[in-house]
């Protein structure tokens, strides 16, 4: 009779430690932080931003939520707002290279060039798998303080490192046109843009996929889009 009734004893135990296991892990999975991932990876982001605001009330020290957050600030164009989120993630995170990347282009947007190239700069030394940070420092010195030599010396250096781009040959070019002395970069408030001046040198620039830092939040691997006038946008967002 003992037996039997340690038997079951031993059963229910094992059905109550199991039930708080699922318990647990259905609460974890179902915290502000990973709906707002869900939500933010199904673009919508007002939930998402609610999300993620609730979750750093919860816990202010997660610095992935303050990225995502400045992610849809970005989407936003909420540039101050956005800034403030990526400075914070970088400082509980500082060797984030994708957030030092965000900086720099928040700084861009911002047509704040010495900034944008700081953190560009940052952001590759902290992974040098960025390449495409090179890509946007000679973007930097090309669009908005119109140097022609920067902007070979740091697109020479970004076909070195990334000669799988899928823009290699039309970038190669574009050093090319920028070596031609009869080449004019239109100075700023022109009435004719550096794009139309590549084109008008035989050159566009297309939208190419880039591959961004994984943020590690369920191994989601964010897609990236450049082209000229538009640098660097997730797919997501």
């Amino acid at each position: 009779m003992k037996k039997i009734f340690v038997y079951c004893l031993i059963a229910l135990l094992s059905v109550t430690i199991a039930h708080t296991i699922s318990f647990g892990a259905k609460k974890e999975e179902e915290s502000p932080f990973k709906k707002g991932v869900k939500y933010f990876y199904q673009q919508k982001f007002e939930i998402a931003e609610l999300l993620f605001q609730e979750e750093l009330k919860n816990n202010p020290e997660n610095a992935l939520a303050y990225s995502y957050l400045g992610d849809i600030f970005l989407y936003k164009k909420r540039y101050d707002g956005a800034l403030q989120l990526y400075i914070k993630a970088m400082e509980l995170n500082p060797k984030s290279a994708e957030d030092a990347f965000r900086i720099g282009q928040v700084y861009y947007y911002k047509k704040q060039p010495e900034e944008a190239l700081t953190y560009f700069k940052k952001a590759f030394s902290l992974n040098p798998q960025l390449k495409f940070a090179y890509y946007h420092i000679g973007l930097t010195y090309l669009m908005l303080l119109r140097d022609k030599e920067k902007t070979i010396e740091s697109w020479e250096k970004f076909l070195a490192i990334a000669p799988e781009d899928p823009q290699y040959e039309k970038i190669k070019r574009v050093i090319e046109l920028l070596r031609d002395p009869k080449f004019v970069l239109p100075p700023p408030g022109s009435d004719v843009s550096i794009e139309e001046a590549l084109h008008l040198g035989g050159i566009v620039l297309d939208d190419v996929q880039r591959e961004a830092q994984d943020k590690k939040a369920g191994h989601e691997t964010k897609k990236t889009k450049n082209k000229l006038e538009e640098i660097y946008r997730d797919d997501e967002l």
